[in-house]
C-alpha cells in the first residue's frame, strides 16, 4: 500500500507538472514497452511460481533454467522495440523517451525471475520491500525533475534508475535466501517448460493486449492530448489495481497447493476471495463516478477537465478487474490455463476491433467504453470455465448484494453534494450499514476479519455484538 500511494502522487505530480501532451509520450511509451514487455515472460513466472511453491527442491532448476530464457527472451525483446520505434512514424523525442522507459520495462522484466521466487515461498516482505524502494524512487525522482525542470526525459530516466536499482535489490536478497543464480541451458527442461507455459503465456499476451490497445489507438487516431487526458483517468483506476494484485500474488501459492491437499477448501477460498474483492470493487466504482468531477479537478486541476466523463465510465471496468485477478489465479492454480486461451482470444479482438470503432467515433469516450466491455467479457469467460470445472461463482454474494448496497450509497453521496473528503467519508459509513442490512457481511466473514484486528478492537466489537446474539439478531 505505501508504495501504490506513492506511485499515485508521482503519477499525479508527472501529470500535472508535464501536461497533458507530454504526459502522454509518457503513457505511450509505458504502454508500449509494457506490450513488447510480454514477451519476456512467456508464462514462465506462473509456472515457476506454481511448481516451486508445490515443490521446493526444484528452486535451483527453475531458477537457473527460468533466468537463462529470461535473460535471452529480455535481449531480444529490447531489440524489437528499438526497431519497431524506428520503422514507425515517431518524432525524435517520442523514440527517446521509449528507449528509456523501454529499458526500465525489460529490466523489470528480467528481474521477474526473482520476484517469482519470493511468491512461490511466500516470503512477500522481500516484495514488498521492493515495491517500496520503486516507489520511494519514482516518488522523489519526479519531485526532483519537477523542480529542476528536467522535462519528460528527466522524468524517463528516473524510471530506468529505478528499476535498475530494485533489480539489484532483489538479485541479494534473492542470493542470499535460494543461493545465486547459477544459468542453466538444460535445454530438455527448457522445451518442458515453454510447452507447459504456453498457455499461460499465449492468455497473458492477449490479455495485456486487449488492455494496452486502447492508449496504443488512441496515439495512431488520436493526439497527445487525448492520450494524456484518457490516461489521467485510466491511471486513477489502474492505480487501485493494487488490490487485486497483491491479493491474488500472495493466494497463487496457497490455492497451487490446495488443489492438491484440499480441493474443499479451495472452493472456499475461491468463493470467499470473490465475495471480498467485489465488496471493495463496487462502493469504489460508484463513489469514484459520482464525485469524478470533484476527484479530477482536485488532483489533476481545471487543465483535465476533459478527464472527468471518462472517470465516470472507465471506473466500472474496476470491478470486473478485481474479479478477473482472482478467476485468472484460480484457473492457473488448478491447472486449466489452457482453456483460457480462446477467452482472451476473443477479447483481443473485441479490444481491437471495438477500439478502432468507438475511437474513431467517440475518442477517449469510445476507449473507456470498449475497455469496460472488454474486462466484463473476460469475467464472463473466466466464470465458465470455473463453473465447468466444478467451482461455481454465488452471484447473489458477489454482484447482486454489494451492487445494491453501492446504489444506496452513490443516491445518497450526490444529493447531500459535500466536500469531496466529507462525501467519502459519509459514503463509507452509508455503505457500511447497507452492508449489514442486507446481510451480505455474515458470521463466517466476521469469524475471519477477527484473525486479523487487533484483540482489543475485537473485543469491543463483541461487546455490542453480544446483547443482538443474545436475543437472536
Amino acid at each position: 500500500m505505501i508504495g501504490y500511494v506513492l506511485a499515485f502522487f508521482y503519477t499525479l505530480y508527472s501529470a500535472r507538472y508535464l501536461g497533458t501532451s507530454n504526459f502522454g509520450i509518457i503513457s505511450f511509451a509505458t504502454a508500449i514497452a509494457g506490450l513488447f514487455a510480454i514477451f519476456t515472460d512467456l508464462g514462465l513466472s506462473t509456472l515457476t511460481i506454481r511448481e516451486v511453491a508445490r515443490d521446493k527442491t526444484q528452486t535451483a532448476k527453475y531458477l537457473g533454467n527460468h533466468g537463462s530464457i529470461k535473460l535471452i527472451l529480455s535481449i531480444t525483446t529490447m531489440a524489437l522495440l528499438v526497431l519497431y520505434v524506428n520503422f514507425g512514424n515517431f518524432d525524435y523525442l517520442t523514440r527517446f523517451v521509449v528507449y528509456i522507459i523501454g529499458s526500465s520495462v525489460i529490466i523489470d522484466a528480467f528481474g521477474g525471475t526473482f520476484t517469482s521466487m519470493f511468491r512461490a515461498y511466500e516470503q512477500m516482505e522481500y516484495q514488498s520491500v521492493s515495491e517500496i524502494i520503486n516507489a520511494v524512487i519514482m516518488f522523489a525522482g519526479v519531485l526532483i525533475c519537477v523542480f529542476m525542470n528536467y522535462g519528460v526525459i528527466g522524468i524517463a530516466m528516473v524510471y530506468l534508475i529505478s528499476s535498475a536499482v530494485v533489480m539489484f535489490y532483489n538479485f541479494i536478497m534473492c542470493s542470499r535466501n535460494y543461493g545465486l543464480i547459477h544459468f542453466q541451458f538444460d535445454f530438455g527442461f527448457w522445451k518442458h517448460l515453454i510447452y507447459t507455459a504456453f498457455p499461460l503465456a499465449i492468455t497473458s499476451i492477449f490479455a495485456l493486449i486487449s488492455f494496452k490497445m486502447n492508449t496504443i489507438m488512441l496515439n495512431m487516431l488520436t493526439t497527445n492530448s487525448v492520450v494524456g487526458e484518457y490516461t489521467a483517468a485510466f491511471n486513477l483506476m489502474q492505480a487501485l489495481i493494487f488490490i487485486p494484485t497483491v491479493y491474488s500474488t500472495a493466494v497463487l501459492p496457497l490455492f497451487s497447493k490446495l488443489y492438491v491437499d484440499s480441493r474443499d477448501m479451495l472452493d472456499y477460498s475461491y468463493k470467499k476471495s470473490l465475495k471480498y474483492l467485489s465488496l471493495l470493487s463496487f462502493p469504489i466504482s460508484m463513489g469514484t463516478m459520482v464525485l469524478a468531477r470533484k476527484i479530477i479537478l482536485f488532483m489533476y486541476g481545471p487543465g483535465y477537465i476533459n478527464t472527468v466523463p471518462i472517470l465516470e465510465l472507465i471506473i466500472w471496468a474496476l470491478p470486473a478487474i478485481f474479479l478477473s485477478y482472482i478467476l485468472g489465479t484460480s484457473i492457473a492454480s488448478i491447472n486449466k490455463q489452457h482453456e483460457t486461451v480462446k477467452a482472451t482470444f476473443l477479447c483481443l479482438i473485441l479490444s481491437t476491433v471495438g477500439n478502432y470503432i468507438l475511437i474513431s467515433l467517440f475518442s477517449g469516450i469510445g476507449a473507456a467504453m470498449i475497455t469496460i466491455l472488454n474486462e466484463v467479457s473476460m469475467v464472463v469467460f473466466y466464470i465458465y470455465i470455473m463453473h465447468h470445472a466444478g467451482y461455481k461463482v454465488p452471484v447473489k454474494d458477489v454482484v447482486i448484494k454489494p451492487l445494491l448496497a453501492s446504489i444506496v450509497m452513490g443516491i445518497v453521496v450526490y444529493f447531500l453534494d459535500l466536500d469531496l473528503f466529507v462525501s467519502v467519508f459519509v459514503g463509507i459509513i452509508v455503505y457500511v450499514v447497507m452492508i449489514f442490512i442486507l446481510r451480505a457481511f455474515n458470521t463466517d466473514d466476521y469469524n475471519i476479519l477477527k484473525q486479523l484486528l487487533p484483540e482489543s478492537l475485537i473485543n469491543k466489537i463483541e461487546k455490542i455484538r453480544k446483547p443482538k446474539i443474545e436475543k437472536g439478531e
